[in-house]
């Protein structure tokens, strides 16, 4: 047996080294809350690259001891973690997500949990191999995480990358070689320990695989002819079928499938599969009058949010048009160029007299607005009852008349409006009383002045008029009122945490 894994060179003086690495605030603060409350951990796997865990570029794989789950999930909630959850097919028995926000960078923190050490192929994850308590009995701290013993964290690399590579079907489909960082890793725990170690671990912890396990260290070198890569797979899953999840047949099957269908969508579609929120989704309102900043704050959010849950962006100040809505404004327009309907010149305007019914023709249309408004909001609101985000660029609030809202509510105090027009005013009321509160709601306050010299797109007067009516409110507690004429990163920065701690 060769005393050295035939892999490809790697330049160990350009491996960067997590002493140093600043970690980010967030993570050192759960390391020193986990070492407080007690809690048996480490972090279990590609430990070769843990300077990107500490920086938050890669997850943190932590394995936690069973008997200290409670103490482990108060340390998150006590930094504001929050449980997020991949769509069920994805979902593995004992293996969870949490997410935090590093405040100062803005960025997630993202805890790979493991209660029990799961593998196998990343579509499946079939194998669950019974170690847990020697796994972290061997553990000593190095920098801010406990690490496994390399003896330990070999021996299960091997396992890993024969169930990812060594199966037929995963050569058929393309999947039978390491890749280059599991090279790397395998390179970097054999300078930190012998083959030896390694062996004295599986015979130990992993008796049943004693008579599989040569064949599995020549699997992983490079080389290794195909045929005895296969045969090595199989007698692995065979070996570990007490600890299996689902018959060999049935997650071959699996396996095969999800590889098309997941990377269909994956590559194909181009739809990257995100989290849901345990606790619920929201729908989060961003308002603000012109010059505010709003929609680049909206596209901070929504893209800040979007790197990990399911997000959905909308504007509810001019939402997509039904059929029903592109038929009859049509219509209407072209019944206005024949002379008809004079008062839909301008029909965002408010009438100047209201002592006279304004035309049948501009209820409609608002009426028409409210509903495609109304249908938007249903869709948002079932995206966000299913753990989904919506961000909401404007959205219809009662304080605030010249943006979003009702506009014909003073046709119903008109005696001589006569049925109709008092029928689609209360129509359009109906369809905006639907708008519950959001669930989170931030307001962009800017001075009107400011606004006039960053809206220069639009008619002074009209942005003036806007920008004041949102300046002047006096805005409850429950709003989040954020400064707009800060730089837009500061902006941005009080966004992410008022959005964040609401969720």
């Amino acid at each position: 047996m060769t005393a050295q894994l035939q892999t490809a060179p790697f330049d160990t003086a350009t491996r960067p080294q997590p002493e140093h690495v600043q970690a980010l605030e967030l993570v050192a603060r759960l390391c020193e809350e986990l070492e407080h409350q007690q809690v048996r951990y480490c972090h279990w796997k590609s430990n070769e690259a843990i300077a990107r865990s500490m920086t938050g570029d890669n997850d943190l794989d932590l394995l936690v001891a069973r008997a200290d789950q409670g103490r482990f999930l108060a340390a998150l909630a006590t930094l504001g973690f929050k449980a997020a959850a991949l769509p069920e097919a994805r979902e593995v028995p004992a293996v969870r997500h949490y997410y935090g926000l590093d405040a100062r960078t803005g960025r997630f923190v993202h805890v790979h949990v493991h209660f029990r050490l799961v593998l196998g192929d990343d579509t499946t994850k079939n194998f669950w191999l019974p170690i847990e308590d020697a796994y972290l009995g061997s553990c000593s701290s190095a920098d801010l995480f406990p690490l496994p013993a390399p003896e330990f964290e070999l021996a299960v690399l091997v396992l890993r990358l024969v169930l990812k590579h060594s199966t037929w079907d995963s050569i058929l489909q393309g999947r039978g070689r390491n890749a280059a960082n599991e090279d790397r890793e395998l390179v970097w725990l054999q300078e930190r320990t012998t083959w030896a170690a390694v062996d004295a671990v599986v015979a130990e912890h992993l008796p049943a695989l004693v008579e599989v396990w040569p064949a599995c260290r020549r699997a992983v070198e490079r080389g290794c002819p195909v045929a005895t890569r296969v045969r090595t797979g199989a007698r692995l899953a065979r070996a570990l079928a007490a600890c299996a999840r689902r018959p060999r047949a049935q997650d071959t099957a699996l396996r095969l499938t999800r590889r098309v269908t997941w990377g269909t969508r994956r590559y194909l579609l181009r739809k990257p599969v995100r989290k849901r929120l345990v606790a619920g989704g929201a729908v989060v309102a961003i308002v603000g009058g012109d010059g505010s900043g709003k929609s680049t704050a909206v596209d901070g959010v929504s893209g800040w949010l979007s790197k990990a849950f399911v997000v959905r962006r909308v504007h509810l100040g001019r939402p997509p048009k039904s059929l029903t809505t592109l038929a009859v404004k049509g219509a209407l327009v072209t019944a206005r160029r024949a002379g008809l309907f004079a008062d839909l010149a301008e029909p965002t305007a408010p009438p100047s007299d209201r002592t006279r019914p304004p035309s049948v023709g501009w209820i409609t249309w608002h009426m028409l607005t409210a509903r495609d408004r109304n249908r938007l909001y249903r869709r948002a609101r079932r995206v966000a009852a299913n753990g989904g985000i919506v961000v909401c660029d404007r959205f219809p609030l009662p304080q605030l008349h010249l943006m979003d809202g009702p506009r014909a509510g003073w046709v119903l105090e008109l005696s001589g409006a006569g049925r109709l027009r008092q029928a689609l005013a209360r129509r359009e009321a109906d369809y905006y009383a639907a708008f519950t509160p959001p669930d989170v709601m931030a307001v962009l306050r800017v001075p009107p002045e400011i606004a006039v010299q960053r809206k220069t797109d639009e008619e002074p007067g009209y942005v003036h008029r806007r920008s004041s009516e949102v300046w002047q409110v006096r805005w409850d507690e429950s709003t989040t009122v954020v400064d707009a004429a800060q730089p837009a990163p500061a902006v941005l920065a009080r966004l992410r945490s008022a959005v964040w701690t609401a969720l």
